[in-house]
Order: C-alpha cells, then structure tokens, then sequence
C-alpha cells in the first residue's frame, strides 16, 4: 500500500485549492471533530498565518433588513406634478385678485354716476367670481397632489419633491440611489440614522435615513424606511441587504475583521489562536454583519488572537482524513 503524499503538498502549498478538491467524505469527517488545528511552529512561519487582537467594542442592537433600489422616476414625475399644482393655483389666484379689483373699480365708477353702465358692473363681477372659482379649484388640486405625495412617499421625500425636480437631480442622473429599506416583520421601532449596505462584490456602502415610508412591504410586512446612497454602480430594482443599527441599550462584545471570516457549509466561521500554534474554529452569526466588520456579544473575547490572514489554509488542514484513512481516488500499490 502507498501513501499519496501529493494530498499533503496539495493541502500546504495552496489553501484555496485543497478546499475545491476535497472528497466528500473527507468533508463529512470533518463535521465529527473538533474544529480545533494545530500546527509547528515551522508550518505556521512558511504559511504566512497572521493575527489580530480583538479589541473590546460597544455596539447598540442590530438588524438584517432587505433594502430595494427604486427608480427615482415616478418621485420625479411627482415633483414634477406638484410644480405645476403650485404654478396653476398661484396664477389662478393672482387672476382672481386682478378680476375683482376690476369688479370693484367698475362698482365705485358705477356708483359715482361715472362712464360705468350697470351691465359692465355685472360682468365685471361676474369674471370675477369665475375666477375665484378657478383659483379655488386650483387650490384643491395643489392640496390634493400634496396629500397624495405623503400618502404614497411620506412626508420626508413628499417635502423634497414640493420643491421642485431641480431638488431631485442627483437621483435623476444616479448621483445617488432611492432605497426602500424593509425591517424584519414585528420590529417596532425606529432605525438608525445610518446603516450598512451590502454590496454584490463584498464592499459595503452607508446609506442615509430620509424618513419613514407609508406603504409596508407587500412580501415581508415590516416596517419600511427610505435611505439616500451613492447610486454608484447600483441598477434599479436590485435588492440588497443592510445592517440596520435599532434603538436601545448598548451591547459590549468585539468586533471580527471581515479578512477573518472565512465560509465553510454556508456559515461564517473564524479561527482563533488559543495557543502557539494552536487554532480553533468558532462560528460567527450572519445577523452580526455592521459596517466595521462581525459584531459578536459572545463568542469570543477582547484579548483573544484572531487568524486574519490563513484561515483558508486552517480550515483545508483541519478537512484532513485522520491519520491511517487514504483519501477517495487513491490507488493501491501491489507492486
């Protein structure tokens, strides 16, 4: 029987690559131990592993919440609308204040037996009802427009919309993105002025609280909030999750770099080093994700040494079949 040290070489000389290649049922092996790997001295040198010391942090409550980009098009048209309701009910009114003046001049040449029959009064005051009908009229529309612009986008993006579609140009040529940010069904509170959004390449983005929006989501049900974002490479309709700090008392804990994290069977995992050369494997939670990295109340510990470069390689080392058991695709000598 021989050994197929070429697994081991393998393992040691690309991290990456062991991890893309391991058999199935050395995966399933490595569910039954530890997560715990240790390495000499020498190994640890010549992989490069590198750590980092947790520093104690205080962060207040967070949550995942779904935000959307949403085309900016129809709060345009909306500014747009209510610009013109403005213009119709100020114009009508200024023709409403020039007819009756009119009305009443004609009424006081009438009166004073000067060149002002009677049927010039009457018609004189009659122009002037009209128009204050149509300036009427106009005002109800402006006040309906408005009351549908909170109806549908709130009082915050209603506000801004009043004041014309000059106040939206950074959403009209994507300077900046409209957000609908829905938190978890049952979440009565207020988010953050501030949160985290996660981008399709790992980055993270701020975005910024523009106010409370007053349709809830037709799918999750939770309270939705808009948020203003550098529009940067983001595309309308895409959605996309965000770490949402709530309100409340603070937690203490520390924060894990995100160059710690490493995925393994759809969780995020970290190594820390609890002695020379010894790594242990410990699991962060998804909901955890905030701007500066992995926040964790438990878990781990302001002091402890996390692996931020070689985790992969841990991980690919700690997937090994124990000793005595030869991978799948081995071959057997007899020769």
């Amino acid at each position: 029987m021989r050994t197929d040290s070429g697994w081991h070489r393998v393992i040691l000389a690309g991290a990456c690559a062991a991890v893309w290649w391991l058999p199935v049922h050395a995966l399933d092996a490595a569910t039954d131990r530890s997560g715990s790997v240790t390495l000499p001295a020498a190994s640890v040198n010549a992989s490069g592993i590198t750590t980092a010391v947790l520093q104690s942090t205080r962060q207040t409550r967070q949550a995942q919440a779904t935000a959307s980009v949403l085309d900016p098009q129809p709060l345009l048209a909306l500014a747009a609308q209510l610009q013109a309701a403005r213009a119709n009910a100020a114009a009508t009114t200024v023709a409403a204040h020039s007819a009756s003046a009119e009305a009443q001049r004609a009424a006081t040449l009438y009166h004073d037996g000067e060149n002002a029959s009677l049927q010039q009064v009457q018609a004189a005051a009659a122009q002037a009802a009209q128009a204050q009908a149509q300036a009427q009229i106009a005002q109800s529309r402006e006040v309906a427009a408005r009351s549908g612009a909170r109806a549908q986008w709130g009082e915050a993006l209603a506000a801004l919309a009043r004041r014309g579609p000059q106040a939206l140009n950074a959403y009209a040529d994507g300077r900046s993105a409209l957000l609908a940010v829905v938190l978890p069904a049952g979440l009565a509170t207020t988010p953050g002025d501030t949160i985290a959004l996660s981008l399709p390449d790992g980055g993270r983005r701020p975005a910024h609280l523009i106010g409370a929006s007053p349709r809830a989501d037709a799918v999750v049900q939770g309270a939705t909030f808009f948020y203003r974002v550098d529009g940067a490479g983001l595309r309308t309709d895409q959605r996309l999750s965000a770490s949402v700090p709530l309100g409340g008392a603070s937690q203490r804990g520390v924060t894990v770099p995100d160059a710690a994290v490493i995925w393994y069977a759809g969780q995020p995992w970290a190594y820390v080093e609890t002695a020379a050369g010894h790594y242990q494997r410990r699991p962060l939670s998804v909901a955890a994700r905030n701007a500066s990295g992995w926040f964790e109340a438990g878990g781990f510990r302001a002091g402890e040494r996390v692996v931020v470069r070689g985790g992969e390689l841990l991980l690919s080392q700690e997937l090994l079949p124990p000793p005595g058991v030869k991978p799948a695709g081995g071959d057997d000598d007899d020769g």
